[in-house]
């Protein structure tokens, strides 16, 4: 069965790389029981991957096999389930009461994410992996991979799937708008303890197109004698433009304690992010978005502090600082809807470690 999944999705991507879809890809509704409708779509993006590390090897994989099941019993009670038909991994699954814009609610599991960054639909971003990800590094202090904005609130559980409550809104005339979250703090896996993490995103929007952000998040976590801690992280963003729609910036600043390498480690981290989608007036090509993304990260030794604890990447008593810098320049062209292929160069670079990541992708939507 996982053969055939995959190979229907090979099939499925080629076809719209080659641009055989006549018209955009859009989700099928169907009716479902008396004033309620169902919509199903999915996506399909198959990856290849060269990287520069010692002892990787290049490589096609299916990235992404996903089935999105929305349905809405009235203006205000809907739902969503969405799965990786790939690994049958529930991933969104929840019941959405929208009381009016000034508040919405979710009850189940969704994606947490405090930063828009990790919020943002893959099909609008022509960024292959959000976590700088290059095969064979393993460097950065408890979280593994590159020393990256996104691997770090990716592997800290920072903007990830978990169960839980959550409530959004615009308010002020939509000039504010919010989001809150209450979760489990374990990702998608059992909790652990009674205590939740809590993650809060107040925005404000000077201008049409514009976002200014602040967010916040007190994570539990088990500490190295075993007890329950709060973990702190908080941040700020700044959103200029709007998807597949001109010119578009995203840049964002984290800082926040690094519990995967000892209880008492801190990260900081910033990342840069600048698109430019232009339509193109061809029957065969829907417009090109070429992008730039900066992304620097670290994470610190307090000073005078000893560690006793390794973290979850193999490090030990020996840890020392670590800085790391990303720069991905790449772009997509999409053939049509979101249908379309991406290519990025991650080009990581920390002290004496210089490697890069070559990855191709091609997106179908249905």
């Amino acid at each position: 069965m996982a053969l055939q999944l995959r190979l229907l999705a090979a099939g499925t991507v080629l076809g719209g790389w080659l641009g055989v879809a006549a018209a955009p890809a859009g989700a099928q509704e169907i009716k479902a029981r008396t004033g309620s409708t169902v919509t199903v779509g999915g996506r399909v993006q198959v990856q290849y991957e060269a990287s520069s590390a010692r002892d990787s090897v290049s490589s096609f994989s299916v990235r992404r096999v996903w089935v999105t099941i929305d349905g809405r019993v009235s203006d205000r009670v809907g739902g969503r389930v969405q799965f990786n038909a790939d690994g049958a991994t529930v991933l969104d699954a929840y019941l959405e009461l929208a009381h009016s814009p000034a508040l919405k609610i979710q009850v189940g599991q969704f994606k947490r994410a405090m930063s828009h960054f990790w919020l943002a639909v893959n099909a609008d971003l022509p960024m292959i992996e959000r976590d700088a990800r290059v095969t064979g590094v393993n460097h950065c202090p408890g979280v593994g991979g590159v020393c990256s904005f996104g691997q770090l609130t990716g592997a800290l559980g920072l903007d990830t799937y978990e169960p839980g409550i959550l409530a959004t809104g615009r308010l002020g005339g939509g000039s504010l708008g919010y989001r809150v979250t209450l979760t489990n703090g374990e990702g998608m896996a059992s909790d652990v303890n009674t205590a939740k993490s809590a993650s809060g995103r107040l925005s404000f929007f000077p201008a049409e197109g514009t976002r200014l952000s602040a967010y916040l998040a007190l994570d539990e976590t088990l500490g190295s004698r075993g007890q329950t801690m709060r973990v702190p992280a908080y941040g700020a963003e700044l959103e200029i433009g709007s998807w597949r729609n001109g010119p578009h910036l995203l840049v964002n600043g984290l800082t926040g304690r690094n519990w995967e390498v000892d209880d008492v480690a801190t990260f900081t981290a910033f990342q840069l992010m600048a698109l430019w989608y232009r339509p193109l007036e061809s029957q065969s090509l829907a417009g090109v978005e070429p992008m730039l993304r900066f992304s620097w990260a670290s994470t610190e030794r307090p000073g005078l502090v000893p560690y006793y604890r390794g973290g979850g990447d193999g490090s030990d008593a020996n840890f020392r600082d670590v800085t790391g810098t990303v720069i991905t320049p790449g772009f997509m062209v999409y053939f049509a809807g979101r249908n379309g292929v991406a290519v990025n160069l991650d080009l990581y670079r920390s002290g004496e470690v210089r490697e890069w990541s070559l990855k191709l992708q091609a997106f179908a939507f249905f």
